[in-house]
């Protein structure tokens, strides 16, 4: 069977159309453009993200507001961008400006059965961002702030062994 050019190139013209609508839907799907959005409810979120399915999820965790959104990684991880969106009236100044810092944390889909996202000691050992170098910044302020408070007495009692 033979067909003429017009049947061929509208056949091209379908293909080319096909080709696009793939490629925006598997940038769609990777970029997590089309998630699931589950509000408040962990359950619903638990449920996508074991299976690293696009969602997005609010939660209220001591009076500070995160964002979770989960969307399938290409190299066999489920990412997850956590967003730090509000914290607390009265939190100290160095928190406040952790707000709208994010962080993304690249999960191996064979351990997304044994992470909890209300852990962050265990979330953060995975992720990158400014958000966990921010988090990484104020404990170290405040360790050396410790030690700096504890020199005074340490310096004091080296004196009084220097002295005996």
């Amino acid at each position: 069977m033979k067909l003429s050019k017009r049947k061929l190139e509208l056949i091209e013209k379908i293909g080319v159309l096909g080709g696009i609508f793939l490629i925006v839907f598997v940038i769609g799907y990777y970029t997590g453009y089309f998630r699931d959005d589950c509000g408040q409810d962990k359950a619903c979120f638990n449920e996508r993200f074991a299976k690293c399915r696009a969602s997005e999820y609010i939660s209220a965790r001591q009076n500070n507001v995160y964002s979770y959104n989960s969307y399938p990684g290409v190299s066999g991880n489920c990412n997850l961008k956590v967003t730090l969106k509000r914290v607390v009236v009265g939190a100290p100044l160095e928190f406040k400006d952790l707000e709208g810092k994010s962080m993304l944390c690249k999960i191996p889909k064979s351990e997304l059965s044994s992470v909890d996202i209300d852990k962050m000691t265990d979330l953060i050992k995975l992720c990158s961002g400014e958000l966990k170098e921010g988090l990484y910044e104020i404990i170290i302020q405040r360790m050396y702030s410790l030690v700096i408070s504890q020199m005074d007495d340490v310096v004091k009692e080296a004196e009084k062994v220097l002295e005996e």
